[in-house]
């Protein structure tokens, strides 16, 4: 869950309102560090006296992972025990591995089923002969490299988008070739596959047959991380910025079937491929979708990802842009200090607004900084550092100000 959204889930867990809510979560541990949001929400939880039940859950077990195997092969436990010795070795147990393991064994026909004895079979020592990978997402990108040309495009497609992917999504990706090439953001973009809307789909299907991907109410999603991450990984990474970057620019180029989810998407996937943008106005537009989305993201009161998005806008900018690119810079720090206040980063609102200060062409246009300065004053404890200030831009707005004001007029 993004930063937003734990801190939703805090509020919830914490507020005394809340009798009845009972919130279950799961994480992996080795993914969370001590400074992660997440930490910091439970640890916060965990301050308020509110009850908190850790169950870990780690690998199977020997006896675990042969009575899945047994199960899965419908074959006694006391007659899987050699095939689970050499499958625990190669992946301690680890579920998807173990899964994923038999299916290869299966698929090299290392493990069938005898017609003639009715019974499934193995050699223990053709497998550990064969040196099969114990890499999880090495023995998944294997299995994927078997797969056609179009349904590797397809995973690594999907693979760049995320855990999952919506049907529609699909389509802001794959219609109106011609819309694409026109609106195309980088100057030397490639298209890296070829292959229509249908073909897609047939590819994803595929995939879900296979048991890579699940299709649950027009969605398509990895039935594991390590799997996006092993389609991934088949994509070079010398090339991953442009996938993502030809992404992005269908996406935008088809926004009109859904400007919104167009721009976030859009933006994301462009920021991604941003380092093979190098085209000075190709970048001043990125820019200008950061600012967009950044803008966006605010007024759903989404401050984590709208700092992101206004800080990528900013870092694609030279300082010198304040002369050529006025309008957008002012925008872009104006927001970003807004977002910096609301998230509590004073420092950081600090520096941007400085920066407008320092660059503004008229008192005018210093206002927002100025108004998000004042609120951000207030918010420290500082109402005398927050008072003088409204004073002195009033002052510069030639509004009468008395210095002892008549508390009984």
């Amino acid at each position: 869950a993004d930063p937003v959204s734990l801190d939703l889930i805090e509020s919830l867990i914490t507020d005394g309102e809340n009798k009845s809510l009972l919130f279950v979560g799961a994480y992996r541990e080795n993914e969370v560090s001590q400074s992660h949001h997440l930490s910091s929400m439970i640890h916060k939880i965990e301050r308020k006296s509110i009850p908190i039940i850790k169950i870990e859950v780690g690998d199977l077990s020997k006896e675990d992972t042969n009575e899945l195997i047994s199960d899965l092969i419908q074959t006694p436990a006391d007659l899987t025990c050699s095939l689970t010795d050499v499958v625990y070795r190669k992946t301690s147990g680890n579920v998807l591995f173990v899964l994923q393991f038999l299916r290869s064994l299966y698929d090299a026909y290392l493990l069938f089923f005898s017609l003639r004895s009715n019974q499934w079979q193995w050699n223990t020592a053709m497998i550990e002969s064969k040196g099969i990978t114990n890499d999880a997402v090495e023995l998944l990108s294997r299995k994927i490299l078997q797969f056609s040309d179009e349904t590797q495009n397809a995973l690594k497609l999907i693979a760049c988008l995320g855990s999952f992917c919506e049907e529609s999504n699909i389509h802001l990706i794959m219609a109106n070739d011609m819309a694409a090439q026109k609106t195309d953001i980088s100057s030397n973009a490639q298209e890296v596959f070829h292959f229509r809307r249908v073909d897609l789909i047939a590819s994803l299907n595929f995939a879900v047959k296979e048991g890579l991907m699940n299709h649950v109410h027009s969605t398509y999603k990895f039935a594991h991380d390590q799997i996006q991450l092993a389609c991934y990984s088949l994509i070079p990474k010398n090339m991953r910025g442009r996938w993502h970057l030809w992404i992005g620019n269908r996406v935008w180029a088809n926004r009109a079937a859904s400007p919104e989810k167009a721009l976030f998407i859009a933006v994301g996937q462009l920021n991604k491929g941003a380092m093979f943008i190098h085209s000075k106005d190709r970048r001043i537009e990125l820019a200008r979708l950061n600012l967009e989305a950044g803008k966006e993201s605010m007024s759903l009161a989404a401050f984590a990802p709208a700092a992101f998005y206004l800080e990528t806008g900013i870092g694609l900018l030279h300082e010198n842009y304040w002369s050529s690119h006025y309008d957008l810079c002012l925008r872009l720090y104006n927001s970003y200090a807004e977002v910096a206040y609301s998230q509590g980063g004073f420092e950081k609102m600090r520096r941007a607004v400085d920066l407008v200060f320092k660059n503004a062409r008229c008192f005018d246009d210093k206002l927002l900084s100025y108004f998000t300065l004042v609120r951000a004053l207030g918010a420290q404890g500082k109402p005398q550092e927050s008072s003088d200030l409204c004073i002195f831009v009033l002052l510069h707005l030639d509004e009468a100000i008395p210095i002892s004001p008549n508390m009984n007029g």
